[in-house]
């Protein structure tokens, strides 16, 4: 019994060591950058990784070499970021699906005297089916206006500067819209989500 439980304990030690995890946000804006690191860094020497990727949307910034890389998107579309990783018990393997999603498409009225310096937001993980939308430039002397409009249809609005809206696999945010106010003008921002996007966030 002892034998046993010695080599379950084993195993568990040596699968545990042999994994290794791409830490980072599962989606960029077309133009932002992003940076990722290895969670389980099991590396046996600072430069024994390489990153890579095989898409032409995205550009790897920074050396390859170590555990963290920065990846610049500039073009819309799926694709793998991938890790390989020398360790003491030999070569381990990872990756990530990340999504590169286009910026909000915006609309200005009363252009040439518009004061809002708004361009885009972009999406933050709060927690497991929770999210956040964070507007590019803080900017309090607004008027926010969101509405989530999910994949079953309904319709969920918030007036927050940062508001946090629900979503789930099965029912993911299929698009978000923004109406920025001031005093002198209007801007409207939509972002349309692909039908796998939320799987994977």
């Amino acid at each position: 019994m002892k034998k046993i439980l010695l080599l379950l304990t084993f195993l568990s030690f040596t699968y545990g060591f042999a994994q290794c995890y791409i830490e980072g946000n599962s989606s960029i804006t077309v133009g932002e950058t992003e940076t990722y690191t290895l969670k389980n860094n099991a590396g046996q020497c600072t430069d024994c990784h390489h990153w890579s990727t095989f898409a032409r949307n995205v550009t790897l910034q920074g050396d390859v070499k170590q555990s963290i890389i920065k990846v610049n998107a500039h073009g819309a579309g799926q694709f793998i970021l991938s890790m390989d990783m020398l360790s003491p018990r030999g070569k381990v393997q990872c990756s990530k699906v990340i999504d590169v999603v286009p910026k909000p498409s915006a609309e200005i009225y009363n252009s040439p005297a518009c004061d809002i310096g708004l361009d885009s937001f972009k999406e933050v993980k709060i927690s497991d089916e929770v999210v956040s939308f964070v507007p590019a430039k803080t900017e309090r002397s607004l008027k926010y206006e969101w509405t989530a409009v999910y994949d079953n249809g309904n319709e969920i609005k918030s007036a927050e500067h940062t508001p946090q809206f629900s979503y789930s696999k099965e029912n993911g945010i299929k698009t978000l819209m923004l109406r920025v106010t001031s005093s002198k003008c209007m801007r409207n921002f939509t972002k349309t989500y692909d039908a796998n996007y939320w799987r994977f966030y």
